[in-house]
C-alpha cells in the first residue's frame, strides 16, 4: 500500500470508524512526519486518544498494528522529506536545472487544477454558487499561505455583491469581525493541513451559531468542515516546501465566474458600478503619452 492509497482509505472509510479512531485518523493524515518519528504514545498524547486506538487505527486500515502502519509514513519521509527545510534543501540540490524545475511546477500546477475542478465536478460547483448567492452575509476566512485565496475571492466577489467581510486577523480581531454571524451566513474558509487554529475555531464558532461552512480544504476529514458542511477539497501537490495555491485559485475563479453567469443584467450593472467607482480614484494606472 503507498501512502497516497492509505489517505484513500481513510477517506473512505472515515464514517465507519468509531469516534475515537476518527480523531487518531485525523492526527495521523494531520501530523505525518510525527508518526514516522514520534513514539505511539506521544502521538497518541497528542491526538487526545488511548494508545491502543491508534494500534485500532492501524488494523482497522488492513494493517497488523501500529507499527506496520508507521512503516509506511517512515518510507514515505525517506523518499520526500515534507519539512520546510528538507524540501528547501531539496530544492537546493537542483541548483542549475531552473528550467527541469518550472516545468515540474507547470506540470504539477495543470494536474492540481484538473483533479480538483473535474474532482468537485461542475454540477457541485453550480449548486455551490447558487448557495453562497444566496446567503445573507459570507465571511471570507484564510490564514497565512491561505490568505491570497481568501482575498482573491473576497475581491471579485466585492465587484458585485457588497455582502461580504473579510476576516484577516488583523489587530487580533477575527473574532469580533465573526460576533455577528448568523444562521442565513456563510463561513467561506480555505485551509489546508496543517490547519490554521484560528480557521478552525473560527468554523467551530461559525457552526454552533448556525451559520454553514463552504470549506476549500485538502482532506475530506478537513477539521473545519462537518455534516451539513460542504466541503470542496483541492489537490495542492507541489515540488517546493509550501503547498500550492494553483488549484484553490482555480477553483476561486470558477466559483466567481459562475456567480457572475447567474446574475443577470443586475449584476452587470454593479461591476460598471464597481469600476466607476475605481476610476474615480484613478485605481489603474494608465499611460498618458
Amino acid at each position: 500500500m503507498t501512502y497516497d492509497e492509505l489517505l484513500k482509505r481513510i477517506n473512505e472509510s472515515y464514517q465507519n470508524m468509531s469516534p475515537q479512531v476518527q480523531l487518531a485518523a485525523r492526527y495521523v493524515i494531520d501530523n505525518a512526519e510525527d508518526v514516522a518519528l514520534v513514539s505511539m504514545r506521544q502521538l497518541a498524547k497528542e491526538a487526545n486518544v488511548h494508545p491502543t486506538t491508534m494500534v485500532r487505527l492501524g488494523q482497522f486500515l488492513g494493517f497488523e498494528g501500529f507499527n506496520d502502519m508507521r512503516d509506511l509514513f517512515q518510507h514515505r519521509l525517506r523518499l520526500s522529506p515534507e519539512d520546510y527545510v528538507g524540501r528547501a534543501r531539496g530544492l537546493q540540490r537542483q541548483a542549475g536545472h531552473a528550467f527541469e524545475l518550472i516545468e515540474e511546477i507547470e506540470e504539477t500546477s495543470k494536474k492540481n487544477i484538473h483533479r480538483t475542478l473535474h474532482g468537485i465536478g461542475a454540477d457541485v460547483l453550480d449548486e455551490t454558487a447558487e448557495f453562497l448567492l444566496s446567503a445573507k452575509r459570507i465571511y471570507v476566512m484564510g490564514m497565512r499561505i491561505s490568505f491570497p485565496v481568501a482575498f482573491a475571492f473576497y475581491y471579485a466577489y466585492s465587484m458585485f455583491r457588497a455582502n461580504a467581510h473579510l476576516i484577516d486577523g488583523k489587530a487580533g480581531i477575527a473574532a469580533d469581525t465573526l460576533r455577528d454571524i448568523g444562521p442565513e451566513d456563510v463561513l467561506f474558509a480555505i485551509s489546508n493541513a496543517p490547519f490554521s487554529r484560528e480557521t478552525v475555531q473560527a468554523a467551530q464558532y461559525a457552526r454552533k451559531k448556525g451559520a454553514t461552512i463552504v470549506a476549500i480544504s485538502d482532506t475530506e476529514i478537513s477539521p473545519i468542515v462537518s455534516p451539513g458542511d460542504r466541503n470542496l477539497m483541492i489537490r495542492n501537490v507541489s515540488p517546493t516546501f509550501f503547498p500550492s495555491a494553483s488549484a484553490s485559485i482555480a477553483l476561486v475563479e470558477s466559483l466567481i465566474a459562475i456567480m457572475i453567469s447567474k446574475g443577470g443584467e443586475e449584476l452587470v450593472e454593479t461591476v460598471a458600478q464597481s469600476k466607476e467607482q475605481l476610476d474615480q480614484f484613478d485605481a489603474y494606472w494608465e499611460d498618458q503619452t
